[in-house]
């Protein structure tokens, strides 16, 4: 309307800030203010004139609050408003305060006619209202120029009817330069009225983007100390899961050490050759889970390099089915191996690839009893580049959605209780997806409670640059 195309939020930013100043800082003293000096003049000025006064000040106040109300449904209705319609409203709303204006000072102008002191309240009078057009009606330029013209009138009135002759000419002419000085006070010392509101804009504008940096700093710093409190309490249970996991194979070894000391001691050693099978077994899973924890430790380091070479995929996958057989045949589970499509060498880190067939293989022989564990190899793209999707299937428990969201988080299982049916440090999936991404590929989880899982471990055929492993 008077500023060059402001935008829609300008807008609703102005009538923000109109309705707070106006209304929520001005609006008691303003009231006082019209209310008292109607007495004032019934108290110094002979005749009715304090009536005019009085219902010009009943008028005005009830056109001001309904302005107010006015003001506050626009507010609120702003978002759903177009651009157009939000200066159609305002400008409708800017007729309403010249109204009010009006009502407040014409019976003042009107003191000018008024037996003395009359026009001296008059001129004081008007000149407050002058004041209050410098400091509230800026919202606009065209809001000054409705409202200044009826409180010059009573200013230069007012003014005129305090001397006579060329004195009153005068007078009056002063009284006009008050009017003008209301105007350049609203500028603000500003070029133009434009450039006034423009730069207040422009402050609400940089207001309201800093609060709202504010608050996304303030969710994103709780999103983050819940996260590190979740992370903190993970690693408290993984800490106090791993020392029993620790304890049970370390207590195994000691145990039967003793008792092939013993053995040896006595001279009986019948019992030794099945104790020391024991003791191996034992230290087997000892270093397997302290592998696996300084596995993850050297990966969120960044120390473990990918070493690519060509090597047999079908033929590593049978050979990792040989190596869970053992357990799937204790668990009276069935092992499969299905290869579609033509896939031989592919150019990656062997032991690497190894470890993550194992670790998905083991898991899914571990959780699954008297059912079935299917390995299938198929090619599949990567994108865009030509890869391999090998996918462990079972027909387990399955795991839960909650639970399925929350297995590649480090230092955290589904079963994270002391008293949990299967061992392990349950780290193999964190560190088979932080493998499987640093040779170019990833792992997916697919399950059901009731139905068992899929994880299908994807990577390229040829991992062509070595690359560090980087925590995801």
């Amino acid at each position: 309307m008077d500023t060059p195309n402001p935008s829609k939020r300008a807008w609703v930013m102005t009538i923000r800030r109109f309705a707070e100043v106006a209304w929520t800082r001005h609006g008691p003293t303003r009231y006082l203010s019209v209310a008292l000096t109607p007495i004032l003049v019934a108290l110094l000025v002979p005749g009715w004139w304090w009536a005019w006064c009085s219902a010009g000040a009943v008028i005005g106040v009830i056109i001001d609050l309904r302005g107010q109300t006015s003001f506050a449904r626009l507010y609120q209705q702003a978002d759903a408003l177009s651009e157009e319609a939000l200066r159609t409203a305002v400008r409708g709303r800017i007729i309403s305060i010249a109204v009010i204006t009006g009502s407040y000072v014409l019976p003042y102008a009107a003191l000018a006619f008024a037996p003395q002191p009359g026009p001296v309240l008059g001129l004081i009078y008007c000149a407050g209202g002058a004041i209050v057009c410098a400091t509230l009606h800026v919202m606009t330029r065209t809001m000054i120029f409705y409202t200044i013209p009826t409180i010059l009138l009573g200013v230069v009135l007012n003014a005129f009817a305090l001397a006579d002759g060329l004195n009153a000419y005068l007078l009056a002419a002063a009284g006009a330069l008050v009017g003008l000085n209301a105007i350049v006070a609203a500028r603000g010392g500003a070029r133009s009225f434009g450039d006034l509101i423009a730069a207040r804009l422009k402050a609400e504008e940089a207001a309201e983007t800093l609060e709202r940096r504010v608050e996304e700093r303030t969710a994103q710093l709780a999103i983050a100390t819940q996260r590190a409190q979740a992370a903190n309490k993970a690693k408290s249970v993984f800490l106090a899961n791993m020392s029993h996991e620790l304890r049970t194979p370390l207590n195994a070894v000691i145990g039967y050490s003793e008792l092939v000391a013993e053995d040896l001691e006595s001279g009986d050693t019948r019992g030794s050759a099945a104790d020391l099978a024991k003791i191996k077994n034992s230290a087997h899973h000892l270093l397997t889970l302290i592998n696996e924890v300084l596995d993850l430790s050297r990966i969120e380091a960044g120390k473990i390099e990918i070493k690519p070479a060509p090597f047999d995929l079908p033929a590593l996958l049978r050979g990792a089915i040989d190596v869970v057989k053992p357990i799937a045949s204790k668990n009276g589970t069935e092992l499969r191996l299905a290869i579609a499509g033509h896939i031989g060498c592919i150019n990656a880190d062997e032991t690497r690839v190894r470890q993550c067939v194992l670790n998905l293989l083991s898991n899914a022989v571990k959780f699954t009893q008297a059912g079935a564990v299917s390995v299938e190899l198929r090619p599949c793209r990567i994108g865009g580049a030509p890869g391999a999707a090998i996918a462990v299937r079972d027909t387990g428990a399955g795991i839960s959605d909650s639970d399925l969201a929350r297995l590649f988080q480090p230092f955290v299982q589904v079963d994270a209780t002391k008293t949990r049916a299967h061992d392990g440090a349950g780290l193999g999936l964190v560190i088979t997806r932080r493998l499987a991404r640093a040779m170019g590929g990833d792992v997916v989880a697919k399950s059901e409670l009731g139905k068992g899982s899929v994880f299908t471990l994807y990577l390229p055929l040829d991992v062509a640059v070595a690359a560090p492993v980087r925590a995801a």
